[in-house]
């Protein structure tokens, strides 16, 4: 009966752009995906992956200097000049090697002589330099002031002050990757991802699928497969049934926890997992004057049992968070982020000590005659498990008097929550990854200017650490300052810490050398991947 039910959800998702034996490929590369012929394309002998994906899949808007699709495809088909590599050690890429000057001003790199971007074309320094123009040069923690060419293969970059994150910032999936000049028409406007990666864009229809093929011009180790289909599947379920039919290879995206057995008892899958450098949190509205009395934080932080979390809901699948990033970040140890115990009573003590009572026995505490009554936004679409886990976290503080409110949002309307409207009480979200962790996480959550707050919560003190800690080019030194930034934020409970998730991808056995890739922005080695 199982094996029937997910062929007759398969046959409703592939109506719905999930998958397909046949794949459609445009007629011109000048044609749109919506107005080119299509026809049928046998897959023979052909070595095909079919990988889902849940973010946005729009490679005619994957200029590497915007975010206008999934990382992936950033990462398979675009090249950094630094790469970031096991636990954050820099990994040459388009550049075979770089000096950094005495004052840490001043970047040279030494690039390599043998690529071609996927088009045919030379890639040199002056193919750094058409990309550079693009750069936003104050996006850096330290302004870039000029980037300049020294001969065919060696540029230097300069950046205002000394700042240890500018080389960290290089490796990011963008706005610092390398495109070809040919990816720009002549008013220098985007027009198609063209890149030095291992692969490169045949075929796609927005928000539905691509197709990717190895990249001929490769100067690296040639893939094992022909060809990986990346469709967008933001149903969690319907990426368990596709997995079950063997419609798709690879789910990148997370799959529902209570799917989790039926995953485990199919003979044809398996699950890859990694650990991460990703926690998920509460982030509270610093603009709720119930949340600006740090009791009221303190309280919301005993009462989250993230054991229980864990091993309870989770099934073992992630580790009970601490502080707001694991201890796989740079600079996060165990001492500076001890977090908070799971304790009801003392909870509730906090909340009394705010002002907060039961006084008309309903099981709500209330201040001046207004019920402790909060708004969690989530979404699901990401992250499956945010649903039962918000509804988790509604029952554990109903336990301390404190009525919580679900507002289950589509993902737009999420995103558009914590960085246009702010229109949330708390909201569930998740640190950044790799070699975002710790500095490009935190400036972006923590820090503000006299034009905005912060995104996550504004802090005087926090802001000055921030500001001062990539300026610190001594080891030692910079630990001391991150010991103090992640101290501050725990005792000030500036969030509310959750648990950390595994990586974890669910793939067909019939793939084999399934290797997870030093971030989760890469997800995997594809190049290794081959087919029994």
């Amino acid at each position: 009966m199982k094996r029937i039910v997910s062929m007759l959800l398969v046959m409703i998702i592939s109506f719905t752009g999930c998958s397909s034996n046949s794949k459609k490929v445009q007629t011109s590369e000048t044609e749109t995906a919506e107005t080119a012929k299509t026809t049928e394309v046998s897959d023979s002998d052909e070595k095909v992956i079919t990988v889902m994906i849940s973010a946005d899949l729009n490679p005619e808007l994957g200029d590497p200097t915007t975010s206008g699709t999934d990382f992936s495809l950033y990462e398979m088909i675009y090249e950094p000049l630094v790469k970031y590599g096991e636990n954050g050690e820099y990994v040459p890429a388009l550049a075979e090697s770089w000096d950094v000057s005495s004052d840490g001003t001043e970047y040279t790199f030494y690039l390599r002589k043998d690529v071609k971007f996927s088009d045919g074309t030379n890639f040199n320094a002056d193919s750094v330099i058409y990309s550079a123009q693009k750069w936003d040069a104050k996006s850096f923690s330290s302004p870039m002031t000029g980037i300049e060419k020294i001969d065919d293969y060696t540029i230097k970059i300069t950046f205002e002050d000394n700042c240890y994150p500018c080389l960290t910032e290089l490796t990011y999936p963008r706005p610092y990757r390398i495109a070809a000049e040919s990816a720009y028409d002549k008013n220098g406007e985007f027009t198609m991802m063209i890149g030095t990666g291992e692969w490169m864009v045949e075929s796609y229809i927005p928000e539905e699928e691509t197709v990717l093929v190895p990249n001929p011009y490769y100067y690296g180790e040639a893939p094992n497969v022909d060809k990986i289909i990346i469709k967008k599947v933001e149903d969690g379920q319907s990426r368990v049934m596709a997995l079950q039919s063997q419609e798709a290879d690879i789910s990148l995206a997370s799959i529902p926890e209570d799917s989790m057995s039926v995953i485990e008892n199919e003979a044809n899958l398996d699950i890859l997992k990694a650990e991460g450098t990703m926690g998920f949190f509460l982030m509270f509205n610093e603009k709720n004057s119930i949340l600006q009395d740090v009791n009221v934080r303190k309280a919301l932080n005993y009462a989250v049992d993230k054991e229980s979390i864990v091993n309870d809901l989770l099934d073992g699948q992630g580790t009970p968070a601490i502080g707001i990033l694991p201890q796989t970040v740079p600079y996060v140890t165990e001492s500076n982020s001890e977090g908070y115990e799971y304790n009801i009573e003392k909870a509730k003590q906090l909340l009394s000590e705010a002002g907060y009572e039961d006084s008309d026995g309903d099981g709500f505490v209330e201040k001046d005659g207004e019920k402790l009554s909060l708004n969690l936004v989530f979404q699901s679409e990401e992250y499956s498990s945010w649903k039962s886990l918000c509804e988790y976290l509604q029952s554990e503080y109903a336990k301390i008097g404190v009525e919580i409110n679900l507002d289950l949002k589509e993902s737009a309307a999420y995103y558009d929550s914590i960085w246009t409207n702010r229109d949330f009480d708390m909201i569930i979200y998740r640190t950044y990854e790799d070699s975002w962790n710790p500095h490009g996480f935190l400036r972006s959550m923590f820090s503000y200017s006299d034009d905005a707050s912060g995104i996550c919560w504004s802090d005087e003190t926090l802001n000055q650490y921030l500001d001062e800690v990539v300026k610190i080019q001594d080891e030692e030194e910079r630990q001391a300052k991150y010991d103090e930034i992640f101290k501050l934020i725990s005792d000030k409970a500036l969030t509310v810490p959750l648990y950390y998730p595994l990586r974890e991808y669910v793939y067909n056995t019939r793939l084999t050398n399934l290797v997870a890739a030093p971030t989760s922005y890469e997800s995997l080695e594809w190049n290794l991947i081959n087919i029994e």
